[in-house]
């Protein structure tokens, strides 16, 4: 289980970096501070469901994506 979550953090950085998001602006977008952000995109604090929607609808992805458990390039 742990192995998904941290693909699932993998895939938003790699959806965001796409993007050229930083994570100030996530923060922003999302009411949170950059430092906040950096915590969920990094597993220092818990990804809720609601949050990983608004971040797929801010990455414009489809929030189905980060459940494809194939592959995944470790940064």
């Amino acid at each position: 289980m742990e192995e998904k979550l941290i693909a699932i953090r993998k895939k938003i950085k790699l959806a965001r970096l796409e993007k050229e998001y930083s994570q100030d602006y996530m923060g922003s977008r999302l009411f949170i501070s950059q430092i906040a952000y950096h915590n969920l995109e990094n597993g220092k604090s818990n990804l809720k469901i609601d949050t990983l929607l608004r971040i797929a609808t801010i990455l414009e992805v489809d929030i189905r994506d980060f459940f494809v458990f194939e592959e995944v390039e470790m940064f």
